[in-house]
């Protein structure tokens, strides 16, 4: 078997080493013969860099490199392109100043390498310039940028910062739009989508690709590669695990499969966690353990963050493409940074269903998540899950309450937030740890806060901010939250549960009782 590539994004290494390559040269074909100029994002971490490799050795004329996949047996001519490849992670960010630096210095490397001297201008826009021209010399140029968002991401936190940046690529984008004539391709790849306005207010002819068919299935790995390149490593970890292979790959639908980039239904895996789940031989969270971007966890817990106002709610396009400096869209950020993915199209709203795409981001995204919020210990939630679970197993109400209540003392006193949504967000996050079917915000005549269903009992919880338990059990009653599970065939169990933020701690009391 050949090797899996963890440690490498670059095409030529990967062919010229003998990595496993899944072939997406048709796809590629079918994007370099249809238009020149492209914008693409995706998560990272999701194949971006081999995309730009790949495209970069393409251009470059690179023939013997595709021998054996589908595009060296195409009518693809192979004209050779000069091509300027940069990489804007590697970018320093810390000012817009080292950052316009940075960017002139990468280009005088890679005229350097190409016999040009640049060196008499010393702005990157001016440099690119006169690269391009005189590339365009011999044939028209191809530009490749890859993680284009890379010095604004990383410098989210401090907004001032990042505007100062996000001016220099806007300034930077705006030469490519002059050289249109000179250009033969421009690929342009990143996490966000921020605001044509923002950054490519100059380079118009861009085309977004992102959630467009053509695109869906560029990046990751549809259910037909993983049988088709994969059969032999699943059957290699079926005998370790001492399981059908069968079973193997059903396990690898529920961890990795389910992104979906389009209106169409295709899905995809992600190429990552394959990769080290082939490498390590144990199914595990790969790559949100990758790292969680900082700003993510701080625009969640400035927002309140809520699954009711997210999972199975409609969202438009513009919303799904938004993304704005000064006010970061939260449905956008997660659905462009991978937690969301989409779970339907409605053609005649022309609206989107969003949701987690499997369950190694869904079961991360919420531990982290409310790690961050509680300031609870990751390896503390860890161990007292299993206290939840099996107290709503034997219906223990009061030692549901005293997990409840360690869990929950972590919170600082500062962040105490008066507000019912906060209390109501995190115990709805820990009950999607504990893995059972939950409902929220059901409607009957009115709003039930959440219902919680194992294999032969109904939970129906009410939630009160500085109230009492038993007030919540009596509003759970006088509203009659029961009456639509009373057929059921399960028992009914009404909790109500009441957070009091008090002076150096949070209270919890609950008050419970079997119908």
């Amino acid at each position: 078997m050949k090797k899996i590539p963890t440690a490498t994004s670059s095409f030529k290494n990967i062919i010229e080493e003998g990595y496993l390559y899944i072939d997406k040269t048709q796809s590629i074909y079918s994007l370099v013969t249809n238009d020149d100029y492209y914008f693409l994002s995706r998560p990272r971490r999701f194949g971006k860099s081999l995309l730009i490799s790949t495209l970069e050795e393409l251009f470059l004329g690179n023939k013997e490199l595709f021998k054996g996949l589908w595009i060296h047996s195409s009518n693809y001519d192979w004209p050779k392109h000069p091509v300027i490849t940069l990489d804007f992670s590697a970018l320093r960010n810390e000012s817009a100043e080292k950052l316009e630096q940075s960017l002139a210095s990468r280009i005088d490397l890679k005229a350097h390498e190409l016999d040009i001297d640049v060196s008499s201008f010393s702005d990157p826009g001016d440099k690119l310039e006169w690269l391009v021209k005189k590339l365009a010399e011999k044939n028209k140029v191809v530009i490749l940028i890859d993680e284009y968002d890379y010095p604004v991401l990383s410098t989210i936190n401090n907004l001032e910062l990042a505007q100062a940046n996000l001016k220099v690529m806007s300034s930077f984008f705006t030469v490519i739009k002059a050289l249109n004539r000179f250009i033969r391709t421009v690929v342009i790849t990143g996490v966000s989508q921020f605001s044509k306005a923002n950054v490519f207010s100059g380079l118009n002819n861009l085309n977004d690709i992102s959630l467009d068919p053509i695109a869906a299935t560029l990046l990751g790995y549809t259910e037909q590669e993983i049988t088709t390149y994969f059969s032999s490593y699943i059957k290699e970890l079926a005998a370790v695990k001492n399981r059908p292979a069968e079973e193997i790959q059903k396990d690898m639908r529920t961890w990795y499969n389910g992104y979906r980039f389009s209106k169409i239904t295709d899905k995809v895996y992600n190429p990552f966690s394959v990769h080290f789940l082939f490498k390590k031989k144990e199914f595990a969270n790969y790559w949100f353990k990758s790292g969680i971007p900082t700003f993510l966890v701080n625009l969640l817990a400035k927002e309140n963050y809520s699954l009711k106002n997210i999972e199975q709610s409609e969202f438009s396009i513009n919303t799904l493409e938004s993304f704005a400096l000064d006010k970061l869209p939260l449905v956008a950020t997660l659905f462009q940074t991978g937690f969301l993915t989409i779970q339907d199209y409605n053609e005649k709203k022309r609206s989107y269903t969003l949701n987690f795409p499997n369950f190694e981001v869904k079961e991360s995204f919420t531990l982290y998540l409310f790690s961050a919020f509680s300031k609870a210990n990751l390896a503390d939630i860890e161990r007292l899950l299993p206290n939840l679970q099996e107290a709503l197993m034997y219906t223990d109400m009061e030692k549901f309450c005293i997990t409840l209540q360690t869990l929950f003392a972590h919170i600082p006193y500062q962040i105490h937030i008066n507000q019912e949504a906060y209390y109501h967000s995190l115990f709805q996050l820990l009950v999607i740890m504990l893995g059972y079917e939950s409902q929220s915000e059901l409607t009957t005549n009115k709003d039930i806060d959440l219902v919680i269903t194992t294999k032969n009992h109904i939970y129906i919880f009410e939630i009160k901010l500085k109230g009492t338990p038993a007030a919540a059990l009596k509003q759970i009653q006088k509203r009659g939250y029961s009456e639509r599970f009373a057929l059921s065939g399960k028992k009914i169990t009404v909790v109500g549960i009441a957070f009091n933020p008090l002076q150096g701690k949070l209270g919890i009391s609950c008050a419970s009782k079997t119908l």
